[in-house]
């Protein structure tokens, strides 16, 4: 129990602290719904974003992946593919679009499950599995970039040596130069992942500083 003395009246309040458990749960409680939050965020924003330019294109081209679809400047970007033997994209032949509706459920079931299990061994095991979401979508969007790099035609018009496009980062091809970077669906997961694995220890830590320093003033 911690004691206040009011400055001004000279009265004293006493204040009894929620006990650890208690504390504990509701501040993985708090922690999970914030992760909900970010993971549902992560519906709607796209996974991955590439921009694409070069000196006939002063704007450049665009395209960004979101879970469901992918959208931008895909005729244009088709048409070069064409000229350099590359496939033409088609987001009908990624699959991984229709699954990513059932990658969300596992993950707000897996921030569920992470919070209430506590420092159990499976809920620790959930937490790390929380973090294949976000790494997983990375690593799928790069294997597809890798299988475009790799289905080069040789008699195409320009003869292009296979190449693998990175996820992240700049990829020079010829004169064009492709920026790309994770979207907000993957800073989401993410950051939900992180919530889930370190928030309660961070507010647990907390807790026990104040309390140290208030027994310390008192």
């Amino acid at each position: 129990m911690a004691v206040r003395t009011d400055a001004d009246t000279g009265s004293t309040t006493s204040e009894t602290p929620l006990p650890d458990g208690v504390a504990e749960r509701t501040a993985r409680l708090g922690v999970g719904l914030a992760a909900a939050v970010l993971v549902l965020l992560a519906l709607r924003l796209p996974v991955w974003e590439a921009r694409l330019s070069a000196p006939q294109y002063p704007g450049g081209l665009r395209i960004t992946a979101y879970g469901d679809r992918v959208v931008g400047d895909l005729r244009e970007i088709n048409e070069l593919n064409h000229y350099v033997g590359m496939e033409a994209f088609d987001p009908s032949d990624v699959p991984e679009t229709r699954l990513w509706p059932l990658a969300i459920a596992a993950a707000l079931g897996g921030v569920a499950l992470g919070s209430l299990l506590g420092r159990h061994l499976f809920g620790r095991l959930v937490r790390l599995g929380l973090w294949f979401v976000p790494l997983g979508a990375l690593a799928d969007v790069q294997f597809r970039l890798y299988q475009y790099g790799h289905s080069v035609d040789p008699e195409a018009p320009i003869r292009l040596e296979p190449f693998t496009p990175l996820v992240v980062g700049p990829t020079k091809v010829l004169n064009f130069t492709t920026w790309a970077y994770p979207g907000g669906a993957v800073w989401c997961l993410a950051g939900a992942a992180a919530l889930v694995t370190c928030g309660p220890g961070v507010v647990r830590r907390t807790r026990g500083w104040l309390g140290s320093r208030g027994g310390a003033e008192g």
